[in-house]
């Protein structure tokens, strides 16, 4: 019996390695955003050691342009989260485009394999169709070699020149 070849297998193969291909850029697309969090993080704990920097040091003389320099750098700071916030945003996003294409290219892989696996079934099925057909051809052919007799030793059928009913 011929093997088992599936005509859409260079298909089903690209669709598995393009669902390989993405799964690693979501992986990619997800350290970005951990990334990013983790900058905002920081930036976030600047902030805050940065005001209470400020809350210890107005309790003596009050400087005027030491408090503004505070000031600058905690304006500078707000930019800076403001612009990371964005950032983070931009990299969610882009990770939710990255998990949509790859589940996207899942269903795509998997609607060959379902067609790969009906393929093989038909494919199951006709090599149990040759295989029963070829063991009773062969029983066929025991049963006519020996005679035509049954389990029970009776002639089913008689052939002339044979048997106990030719009287030659």
């Amino acid at each position: 019996m011929r093997r088992f070849k599936f005509r859409l297998q260079k298909l089903l193969e690209v669709r598995r390695l393009r669902e390989d291909a993405l799964r690693q850029e979501l992986a990619r697309a997800q350290e970005a955003v951990r990334r990013e969090k983790a900058v905002l993080e920081k930036l976030r704990a600047a902030r805050g050691a940065t005001l209470e920097g400020l809350r210890a040091n107005v309790d003596g003389a009050l400087d005027v342009q030491w408090i503004a320099a505070y000031h600058r750098y905690l304006g500078f700071l707000a930019c800076r989260i403001e612009e990371q916030r964005a950032a983070v945003d931009r990299a969610v996003r882009e990770e939710t485009l990255k998990r949509e294409a790859l589940i996207a290219a899942r269903r795509a892989r998997k609607v060959v394999e379902k067609l790969r696996e009906r393929a093989y079934a038909r494919y199951r099925e006709e090599v149990s169709r040759s295989e029963q057909a070829f063991l009773d051809e062969v029983g066929t052919m025991r049963y006519a070699r020996k005679g035509g007799e049954d389990l029970s030793g009776d002639t089913v059928f008689h052939m002339p020149g044979r048997g106990a009913g030719d009287r030659s």
